[in-house]
């Protein structure tokens, strides 16, 4: 259970870096100053995300595979929750 754990644990801070210079988030909070990430680098941090859980699957069991898989879910909801602009969460829009 820890090994899942601790990998999704790491899978977490690319998931952070790519929801941080998301081009359509930037664009959506009109935030102009800061340069989206280019398409090699958002696929370098997706692959980044995905390699503990690639690594869990060869060396861990199935449990470990889970648990990853379900905890990395919820972090990216929650990181894409804490990201999200303001003024669409105060007003209720979808």
């Amino acid at each position: 259970m820890t090994v899942g754990l601790l990998a999704a644990l790491i899978s977490i801070v690319p998931l952070w870096l790519l929801a941080g210079g998301d081009p359509k988030r930037l664009r959506a909070t009109r935030q102009r100053e800061r340069a989206p990430h280019g398409r090699g680098m958002r696929m370098g941090l997706f692959g980044l995300a995905l390699l503990p859980g690639l690594v869990l699957v060869v060396v861990a069991g199935a449990a470990a595979v889970l648990i990853w898989f379900g905890a990395v879910t919820v972090a990216g909801w929650l990181i894409a929750e804490t990201r999200a602009p303001r003024s669409l969460i105060s007003s209720g829009a979808t």
